[in-house]
C-alpha cells in the first residue's frame, strides 16, 4: 500500500464518524432544519407555514435516522425548545395556523431511536385525569423539565405552554413517564382534595400571562391562581386572569401535594400590560421579552 494511499484513508477516516456518517452531512441537515423551522414558524401566510412545516419534518426525519445525530445539537434551531435528560432529548415546538388555531410538534431521541408526538388532545376536557401516548397528545412546547423519583423510579416534570386561540393560553405541568417500552404522559400524582390528577393546568386570558416556574427552594411549582375578572374580553366580558396570589405543588414522598397560597400577595391592580392587550410581539410564546 502506497504512502499517498494510507494518506486518502486517514483523512476519509478522520471525517467519519464511528457510524459512517459524515459530520458535514449532519451539519448540512442541521441547517436545513433551522432555515425550515424559520419558515414554518415565522412565515407571514399560513401556507407558507403550512408548506415549511411538511418539509421541515421530511428534514427532521431523514435527520434522526442517520446515525449519529444525536450526538448534533439542536439548540440553535429557531423556535425549537430542547429539553435535555440524562440519555435522552425532548424536542418540541409550535405552528400557528391561525391567531386561533395552533398545533404542536415534538420527539423525544434516544442514541439509538426516536419517537414521534401527535398532537390529537381527543378527551380536552378530561386532560386533568388522562394518561397520553404520543400518538395522542395533549401538544405543547416544553419550557423546563425537572427530575424527580418515585418508587426508586425516575420521572420527569415538564412545564408547557399551548397557545389554545385569540383570547386564552393555557399552561401545563405534566408528567413523561419513560419506565415502560414507549413514553407516556400523565401520572396520578397531583394531590389535592379530589381524585389525583395526571397533570394541571392553567388556562388565563392572553391579555395576562400566568405564571408557572420551579422553585427549588421551596421544591415545588408556583403557579399564579387565576380568577375571572369582568371586561377584560374584547366585548367585556369575563376571562380568568392572575389574582395575585401563589399556589404550589410541593414534592413529597414522590408526590405533588397543593398548598394554596404559598405567599399572600394579593394586588389590587389586574397583571396586564398594555402592549400584550395590543398583542405587539415584542414578546415570545411564553411571555418573556424577545431581544432586540
Amino acid at each position: 500500500m502506497t504512502r499517498i494511499l494510507i494518506l486518502f484513508i486517514l483523512f476519509a477516516f478522520s471525517h467519519l464518524r464511528g457510524d459512517g456518517q459524515t459530520t458535514d452531512n449532519l451539519e448540512a441537515l442541521v441547517a436545513d432544519i433551522a432555515y425550515q423551522a424559520d419558515i414554518a414558524i415565522n412565515a407571514e401566510r399560513s401556507a407558507h407555514r403550512l408548506r415549511g412545516q411538511e418539509t421541515l419534518l421530511e428534514t427532521i426525519d431523514q435527520f434522526l435516522n442517520s446515525n449519529g445525530s444525536y450526538q448534533e445539537s439542536l439548540d440553535s434551531i429557531p423556535g425549537f425548545y430542547v429539553m435535555k435528560g440524562e440519555d435522552f432529548r425532548l424536542v418540541s415546538w409550535q405552528l400557528r395556523i391561525s391567531d386561533d388555531e395552533f398545533t404542536y410538534s415534538a420527539f423525544i431521541q434516544w442514541k439509538d431511536r426516536h419517537v414521534y408526538f401527535k398532537d390529537k388532545r381527543p378527551f380536552i376536557n378530561g386532560s386533568g385525569y388522562t394518561t397520553y401516548t404520543p400518538e395522542a397528545w395533549y401538544g405543547a412546547v416544553y419550557f423546563k423539565m425537572i427530575p424527580f423519583e418515585r418508587n426508586k423510579q425516575t420521572y420527569y416534570i415538564l412545564l408547557g405552554y399551548n397557545a389554545e386561540n385569540s383570547l386564552m393560553n393555557t399552561k401545563i405541568v405534566d408528567v413523561l413517564d419513560l419506565s415502560g417500552k414507549e413514553p407516556r404522559l400523565g401520572l396520578p400524582v397531583f394531590i389535592s382534595d379530589g381524585d389525583p390528577q395526571t397533570r394541571v393546568m392553567v388556562s388565563y386570558a392572553d391579555v395576562s400571562p400566568a405564571r408557572v416556574q420551579f422553585d427549588e427552594k421551596l421544591n415545588g411549582i408556583l403557579i399564579d391562581h387565576v380568577s375571572p375578572m369582568a371586561g377584560v374580553g374584547p366585548h367585556g366580558e369575563s376571562l380568568p386572569i392572575p389574582d395575585g396570589s401563589l399556589d404550589a405543588w410541593i414534592l413529597k414522598k414522590g408526590n405533588w401535594e397543593l398548598e394554596e397560597e404559598v405567599y399572600d400577595v394579593k394586588m389590587k391592580d389586574p397583571l396586564m400590560s398594555k402592549e400584550r392587550k395590543n398583542k405587539t410581539e415584542d414578546k415570545d410564546i411564553l411571555g418573556r421579552p424577545k431581544n432586540k
